[in-house]
């Protein structure tokens, strides 16, 4: 038996949180009501659903940064 098949590992969850501070950062003022910044954080979660993440690039900088020696928790 191979060693991967022996470990087990369970996922890993993420949760995102956008603030007002986003909000600012992105449009570079502060919201005029919660609706829109509703609207803005549903465009930023749809766009998250839609791949808008480069993957490739976030694993090759997590790699790098094991490699390193990472930080373990």
């Amino acid at each position: 038996m191979e060693v991967s098949e022996m470990v087990k590992t369970k996922d890993w969850r993420i949760v995102i949180e956008l603030s007002k501070g986003d909000f600012e950062r992105s449009m570079g003022r502060k919201p005029r009501d919660q609706g829109e910044f509703n609207e803005w954080a549903c465009l930023a979660e749809k766009g998250l659903l839609n791949d808008h993440i480069d993957w490739d690039i976030l694993y090759e900088c997590t790699r790098d940064a094991m490699l390193r020696g990472g930080e373990r928790r």
